[in-house]
């Protein structure tokens, strides 16, 4: 119960330190933006969310309106390392190939289209929910047995929860971003989990006219963490569509006679499937089933972004990812509104 008590306190005063800054600086004590936000103190905020949101806006500051809903296009590519691989052929159980499967630098590429819906529950905290859809493409490097690439295309679905916990230090803001967002991928048999996490320190430039126009920079790191596990089953026709030449096809069965009986018998069937296309014979449905064991290879970069606010309604954000073994860019156009509950005393 001490605990509890603990607990309760330490989120009622970090309540209080982050509302009384919700917005950087005390703006009202400009005399540019003075009328503007003295009528924030004398206003009577009629809505239920966000709460505290009534105090907030008597102590003169400004918030973002309690709901939000976003259309985001977003673009991704990153490195990924394949640490172990199980294979299998045509449900057959899988072994592990690690030791004899080299891979080189495999590079994972992203396009996708979100909607965003959110809600401020309280002047400092934003939860958020997201659905979208988009495709992928992963371009493989083989070293060992053969020297390969092969590029894969597939298309994928996501959906996601998160949340948003911001606050201020004198004229500089600080959001603390994290949400789990699962993307469902064809030939993938679970949806792929992924934690992200970034935090974003900034400032908004507020138009010297209108106080509800204003221009707000940032700079922070971005963090990425995916499934280990990553089970499915693809086509050997999308793996290899080129390869069967005569001489490969013998170093192959060359090299499969060094293995191990159990990966042994799953690399003569695979490779047969490929001798079969060589020669031109249709493979029929010969898949090869596999788990991968993975990592990003650099978890962590740079973010660089800028938002413009036309009004409290509409706000068009731009980010752009940098350095590390990832690059992203994304392009967010945000619509706000004050709500649907008012308080029944309003």
């Amino acid at each position: 119960m001490k605990c509890i008590k603990i607990g309760i306190l330490i989120l009622f005063c970090l309540g209080i330190v982050i509302t009384s800054s919700a917005q950087g600086m005390n703006r009202s004590e400009n005399p540019y933006y003075k009328p503007y936000f003295d009528s924030l103190k004398n206003m009577e905020w009629p809505y239920k969310l966000p709460i505290l949101g009534k105090q907030v806006y008597k102590r003169g500051y400004d918030i973002p309106y309690a709901y939000g809903v976003s259309g985001i296009y977003f673009t991704q590519t990153q490195e990924i390392t394949i640490q172990s691989i199980l294979l299998g052929f045509n449900g057959s159980n899988m072994v592990d190939f690690s030791e004899f499967i080299t891979f080189g630098p495999t590079i994972a590429a992203t396009n996708a289209y979100t909607f965003r819906p959110d809600i401020w529950v309280l002047p400092f905290l934003n939860v958020y929910g997201m659905i979208g859809g988009g495709t992928t493409e992963t371009n493989v490097s083989l070293l060992k047995p053969v020297g390969l690439q092969t590029d894969q295309h597939f298309k994928a679905s996501s959906f996601g929860l998160g949340a948003t916990l911001s606050g201020a230090v004198g004229p500089l803001w600080i959001a603390w971003d994290n949400n789990y967002n699962f993307v469902d991928v064809d030939v993938v048999v679970e949806p792929i989990p992924a934690f992200n996490s970034s935090l974003r320190v900034g400032h908004s430039i507020l138009n010297p006219v209108n106080p509800e126009k204003a221009l707000s920079v940032w700079a922070g790191v971005f963090f990425q963490n995916i499934s280990n596990d990553t089970q499915g089953s693809i086509s050997i026709k999308e793996i290899f569509p080129q390869l069967g030449e005569g001489i490969l096809i013998d170093y192959m069965y060359e090299w499969a006679n060094g293995l191990p009986p159990a990966q042994r018998i799953v690399a003569n069937q695979i490779i047969g499937k490929i001798e079969d296309m060589s020669n031109e014979i249709d493979p029929g449905n010969a898949n090869v089933d596999y788990l991968l064991d993975k990592k990003v290879t650099s978890p962590f970069n740079i973010i660089l972004g800028a938002q413009y606010q036309f009004n409290k309604n509409i706000m068009l954000r731009s980010e752009l990812g940098v350095f590390g073994k990832r690059s992203q860019f994304l392009l967010n156009l945000n619509y706000r509104f004050p709500g649907f509950i008012k308080n029944p005393n309003k």
